[in-house]
């Protein structure tokens, strides 16, 4: 071992190491250091906290733009014609109006857009209007930087640190409709066997007749059957169901109806007759006007769905001797006719019609007919004391695709809120008589105060 101390000499190994010694005892200068490091840290921290915000805020906003694209187009499935078409369009205009303040590169952008029938308990997809319920909003991904990647860069073992970040969002929404004012009555859409041309949905059928008679009790139901529901109040006993019938219920239905096994062939008979001041009801509170319409040229047999053919000049000369026709009264439907011998001003545009037109701005392609004064028929004015309600005739009909949903004696079943107004044209006569009625239209929210569609974020 070499010995320094002998090497050097007392005196100069006393004097290094009394300089050595006052070299690491001085503190002066290690406050700058620990300032120098903290800095360090704290601007690092404040990078992250900044990088961490950004992110956070573009995954809300693009969250948010996803739910209310979602939302959107929801709203627009109305089980009728160009609902998906409307509903794709409806997604990306309420992409385009969300604001982007988490970065630069602008408005998100629609990646897809898929429906469904069903989301419970499994998904399935669908590409008919009128059955999509449901969607689900996907945005394309979005990528952000990180302004604390140079530094993580230059301290990092690997040599290797991800500068940015990939966001994506995904929003799903349904319908949740709520039908009011709906007597228990429902019908399956003949369209299912005869094509589309036949689909009592399709606004473009108004005025062509419906041949309404009731399927096999307790069997499943066919393609222009109508059926029988349990009333929203109540038991599903046939008296039960035959006041529903008589008085248009204020309860309203959910989604989901159930069916009331059994045909019930005359209390279904009484209850809709005491709409036309027939059957054994009391009070039957019948409509203003109880005339017969005459019926569809074609509407004999088997026929389920009219052709609209029938003859509004006959009726009106003879019920309306000498008084003055109606403009078009050649192609007015039997509806637009009880209404205009109510004195009721309606929107028409062929056989579609519009009614009633408070708060309502004409459509597009729609004429106002406005009666010079009501005009009904000594043979429509009822004996019983008559319904205030304009449109007791009127009844809204639950349409199902019974075919497609298995539709059997009594079960739980989805509407989707598609329901059909139809005016009821004549009398039943019997229990075993057919009930005819004239197709108005699907039921739409925005010409009826009783159809409420709600749309909700799902998942």
């Amino acid at each position: 071992m070499i010995n320094w101390r002998k090497i050097l000499g007392q005196a100069v190994w006393a004097n290094l190491w009394a300089g050595v010694s006052a070299l690491f005892g001085d503190r002066r200068g290690a406050t700058t250091i620990y300032v120098a490091f903290a800095g360090t840290l704290a601007l690092a921290g404040g990078v992250l906290a900044l990088d961490i915000g950004r992110v956070v805020v573009l995954r809300s906003q693009m969250q948010g733009a996803a739910d209310a694209a979602a939302l959107s187009a929801a709203a627009q499935l109305d089980g009728q014609t160009n609902a998906i078409t409307r509903a794709t369009a409806a997604a990306s205009d309420a992409i385009s109006n969300t604001t982007n303040l988490a970065d630069t590169v602008g408005a998100f952008t629609v990646q897809s857009i898929v429906f469904y029938n069903d989301v419970d308990p499994s998904d399935v997809v669908t590409v008919s209007d009128s059955d999509a319920v449901y969607t689900e909003v996907t945005l394309v991904p979005r990528s952000i930087s990180i302004f604390l990647a140079p530094a993580l860069q230059a301290i990092s073992s690997s040599g290797t640190v991800t500068d940015q970040f990939t966001l994506e969002a995904t929003a799903r929404a349904g319908v949740i409709p709520i039908i009011c004012a709906a007597p228990p009555f429902m019908a399956c859409n003949p369209s299912e066997s005869g094509g589309a041309a036949d689909d009592i949905l399709d606004p473009e059928n108004a005025g062509r007749q419906l041949l309404t008679k009731s399927g096999p009790g307790g069997g499943s139901l066919a393609p222009g059957n109508f059926g029988l529901l349990c009333p929203t109040s109540g038991n599903c006993g046939a008296a039960n169901v035959s006041d529903a019938l008589a008085a248009d219920p204020g309860a309203c239905f959910s989604s989901t109806i159930s069916t009331s096994p059994g045909v019930q062939a005359q209390q279904a008979r009484n209850g809709i007759n005491a709409r036309m001041d027939a059957g054994n009801k009391n009070p039957k509170n019948p409509a203003q006007n109880v005339m017969d319409y005459g019926r569809d040229s074609d509407m004999s047999g088997s026929t389920i769905v009219g052709n609209g053919s029938w003859d509004p000049d006959t009726y009106w000369t003879t019920n309306h001797s000498g008084e003055t026709e109606p403009t078009d009264l050649s192609t007015y439907t039997r509806y637009q006719i009880y209404l205009y011998e109510l004195g009721e001003t309606f929107y028409r545009n062929s056989n579609k019609t519009i009614y009633p037109t408070t708060d309502i701005t004409v459509p597009s392609g729609y004429t106002t007919v406005t009666p010079s004064a009501a005009s009904i028929p000594a043979a429509g004015v009822p004996t019983s004391t008559a319904s205030t309600d304009i449109k007791r005739r009127v009844m809204k009909v639950a349409v199902l695709d019974c075919t497609a949903l298995g539709v059997q004696g009594s079960g739980d079943y989805p509407t989707y809120g598609r329901y059909v107004e139809v005016f009821l044209t004549e009398e039943i006569a019997s229990t075993t008589a057919d009930t005819y009625a004239e197709l108005v239209g699907p039921l739409l929210q925005q010409y009826s105060d009783d159809i409420h569609i709600n749309v909700q974020l799902i998942e």
